[in-house]
C-alpha cells in the first residue's frame, strides 16, 4: 500500500518535464541568435556596398572606396575576408557596379571548426559616375 502512494505522488514531475524540454529551448535560442546575426551581416554588407557606390560615384578613386568599405564593415567577426570588384556596366560609359563578397561564420560554432562552416554573402550596388 505504501508503494502505491509513492508511485502516485506527482510532486516534482513538472521539474523533470522542464529538464526534458530544456535542450530544445537552448537549440531554439541558438537558431534565433544565428538568424539575427545573419540578418545583421546582410544589412552591414548592403550598407557597405551603398557607401562604396556613393564614394566611387563622387571620387572615382579605388583606394578611397576600399577605405570606405573597410571602415563600413569594420573589424567585426560577423563578416570576414571581404573583397570587392568595381566594373563598368556593359553598354554604358558612366555606370558602374560594385560587388562586395564576404564570408559569414556560424556564430554558435567553436572557433576551431568555425572556419570550415562559412556562408558566402554577396552585395551589389550600381551607380553613375558623377565626376566629369
Amino acid at each position: 500500500m505504501e508503494t502505491r502512494k509513492i508511485l502516485k505522488n506527482e510532486r516534482g514531475s513538472l521539474s523533470i518535464e522542464f529538464l526534458g524540454i530544456l535542450p530544445l529551448y537552448f537549440l531554439l535560442f541558438l537558431l534565433l541568435w544565428q538568424v539575427v546575426a545573419s540578418g545583421y551581416a546582410v544589412i552591414s554588407l548592403k550598407a557597405a556596398a551603398s557607401d562604396a557606390a556613393k564614394v566611387y560615384a563622387v571620387s572615382e578613386d579605388y583606394y578611397e572606396t576600399k577605405e570606405v568599405i573597410d571602415e563600413s564593415i569594420g573589424g567585426a567577426s560577423i563578416l570576414q575576408d571581404h573583397q570587392f570588384v568595381i566594373r563598368n556596366v556593359p553598354g554604358s560609359s558612366d555606370l558602374f557596379e560594385i560587388t562586395i563578397t564576404a564570408k559569414h561564420p556560424l556564430v554558435f560554432l567553436p572557433d576551431s571548426i568555425a572556419d570550415s562552416a562559412l556562408i558566402t554573402l554577396d552585395s551589389k550596388a550600381i551607380g553613375k559616375v558623377l565626376v566629369p
